[in-house]
């Protein structure tokens, strides 16, 4: 892999096209500290940052293929990561309107029996299925999402490492996003503590 050093962003990015692991990695090499700097800029969240650019690589390596050949890979990396940044950023506004809604409903007594019912029912449906999770991906995601705790201390209390913790809260939220939609983020932001 040494000599992939020496390759131009536009040698390893056709290799990428062609499921190189070996380009990939080096790309990685290359340009995760400097994209991590530019996501943490604009979050001020070394977890969220994290979650983009993490998001971004592998958005490169799902769809190499679909890429135009013509677009620098930085060019494309940086403008994903803004691209995602800005996104994150615009879900926090209606994430904040809605917590707000929530309140405010909360506040004028609107909170009825119903909806207390369908609270209840979610959330065993999500426990359900962060249950089923296999073991360790489901006690780092509760030791992140539950106890609030950043990779480095899930790391240490699991023995692994930070990358492995990355890792294994992005597969368990890619298993679980697509069986509740939006309703499961909101929900498990808002209601499990």
């Amino acid at each position: 892999m040494s000599s992939l050093r020496e390759y131009s962003d536009k040698e390893l990015f056709l290799l990428i096209k062609c499921r190189d692991e070996h380009a990939f990695t080096e790309t990685y090499r290359r340009y995760w500290a400097m994209l991590f700097r530019h996501a943490r800029r604009m979050l001020r969240s070394d977890d969220d940052a994290t979650d983009i650019i993490q998001d971004v690589f592998a958005t490169l390596w799902s769809k190499a293929d679909q890429i135009e050949p013509e677009i620098s890979v930085s060019s494309y990396l940086y403008a994903s990561t803004r691209n995602r940044v800005i996104d994150f950023i615009n879900k926090g506004k209606r994430h904040d309107y809605y917590v707000s809604s929530l309140q405010e409903f909360v506040n004028k007594g609107s909170f009825i029996t119903d909806n207390a019912v369908l609270e209840k029912e979610l959330k065993s449906r999500i426990e359900k299925e962060i249950a089923g999770l296999p073991p360790k991906m489901r006690k780092t995601f509760e030791l992140s999402r539950k106890h609030h705790l950043s990779y480095r201390e899930i790391a240490e209390i699991t023995d692994t490492s930070e990358g492995t913790v990355k890792k294994q809260i992005y597969n368990a939220l890619k298993l679980l996003k697509p069986k509740f939609g939006i309703n499961f983020f909101a929900f498990f932001f808002f209601f499990i503590r």
